[in-house]
């Protein structure tokens, strides 16, 4: 007996197969398939899909043959390797490599044996797909084309399982990538949140004390300026917190509480709020209610934010000069309240209207100035307050130019309402 040479790139072609990582894996269909159809094309009683490495042959597929694996040094696919070609033993009690071999004095008594070698896609040999007869015969010119195509059809199985344990291996990358993003996004999102709740004590502290200062009587101009600056300024950080805690969707900080009230006195209270804003400002506003119905069922606290937050994007992002917000309130058929809030700013493209109410946009989503940073999560509040109410929020073209943000209501709403994220 002759055991097989290693191969010239033993250890490159060793590398090929564990990259694989099949060896010792459980069966699958798509070898066995294959190696069915060697055996009955080839009409052998055994037909095998063998992985030659360091110390043995070992068997992916096998058809007719129990044993899992035999030693290399006894293995026929062992010398097929190390060439290019099928390589055939037509009797191999006339070759003096095998003719003592343990595999054809004993079983599973190898009398004729032919391996095509099956290459990795660097064009190592990795073992061989081959038939084997317990009786001497020779394979006809079809069967050996055959067997040559259906070696070709197991190198096509080893580099699909390869590529899709390659995508199964990514996505687990990905899918870790993620767990860690959303951990960490957590991790920032509540330290932010208790953040937020630890600013709302100071701040309603320095709004009330700036609040009452500009109340006293003979304040000098500049203290006079100074404290409504503060006050501006706070009553702003005030409502960026609040909307950041509401709009993250967390309900225990989203009380809602439906009482009925006159929407007159509402819209009264909160176009005086903003006004304050245009003091110092050449912004102009205007007011236009038209209200059949002025008696509503909601959460005014929530409305008045809503309101307040639309009014200042607007007053924003309109420019200076002659520019004009107006308020708008009018009852549009019974059974409903339609606000609008108008302004001269920017126009904003259809596609970033899409996610113009999200506290957070996907990356490569086309977006505009008017929804960035603190005035996004005024928007994303807003859209969650009017949603609790079972109402909807949208954004139009103020021709002839500038936005208008409308919000249609229930005035008296059916079933209960609650709050969503």
């Amino acid at each position: 007996m002759k055991a097989a040479p290693p191969h010239p790139q033993e250890e490159a072609r060793l590398a090929a197969l564990d990259t694989l990582e099949i060896l010792d894996t459980l069966p699958e269909a798509g070898f066995d398939d294959l190696t069915r159809l060697a055996s009955q094309l080839c009409g052998t009683p055994i037909a095998l899909v063998s992985l030659v490495d360091h110390y043995r042959q070992w068997f992916k597929s096998r058809v007719g043959l129990d044993a899992p694996e035999t030693p290399r040094d006894l293995a026929f696919c062992a010398h097929a390797i190390l060439g290019e070609q099928l390589f055939v033993v037509e009797d191999s009690h006339n070759d003096e490599r095998f003719h003592d071999n343990p595999l054809v004095t004993q079983g599973p008594h190898v009398r004729f044996y032919a391996g095509i070698p099956i290459r990795s896609a660097s064009g190592h040999p990795l073992g061989t797909l081959c038939v084997i007869d317990h009786q001497p015969r020779q394979l006809t010119p079809s069967q050996a084309d055959a067997l040559a195509v259906l070696g070709r059809q197991v190198e096509a199985q080893l580099l699909l399982r390869l590529r899709v344990r390659e995508l199964e291996r990514r996505e687990e990358e990905l899918r870790s990538q993620r767990d860690t993003l959303a951990s960490l996004q957590q991790q920032k999102d509540t330290l932010l949140f208790k953040v937020m709740r630890d600013f709302k004590a100071p701040l309603s502290s320095i709004l009330t004390n700036a609040t009452f200062t500009l109340y006293r009587p003979h304040l000098p101009e500049d203290l006079l300026r100074a404290t409504r600056d503060i006050r501006d300024a706070a009553d702003g950080l005030q409502r960026t917190v609040s909307n950041l805690l509401d709009a993250s969707g967390d309900e225990a900080t989203f009380a809602f509480n439906a009482t009925e009230f006159d929407a007159h006195l509402l819209l009264s209270e909160v176009a005086r709020d903003f006004q304050q804003r245009l003091v110092s400002s050449p912004r102009r506003f205007a007011q236009n209610i038209k209200l059949v119905e002025p008696h509503l069922t909601a959460d005014r606290e929530l409305l008045r934010r809503t309101l307040l937050n639309l009014l200042d994007n607007s007053f924003q992002y309109t420019a200076l000069g002659s520019s004009k917000v107006t308020l708008e309130a009018s009852n549009p058929e019974p059974g409903l309240l339609e606000l609008r809030v108008r302004d001269e700013g920017p126009h904003i493209a259809p596609a970033a209207r899409a996610h113009l109410f999200d506290a957070h946009v996907p990356e490569h989503t086309p977006t505009t100035g008017r929804a960035e940073g603190g005035n996004r999560l005024a928007l994303a509040f807003c859209r969650r307050a009017v949603q609790a109410h079972g109402g909807w929020l949208w954004v139009e073209d103020n021709h002839p130019k500038g936005v208008a943000f409308c919000v249609r209501l229930p005035t008296r709403p059916h079933g209960p309402l609650f709050p969503i994220s």
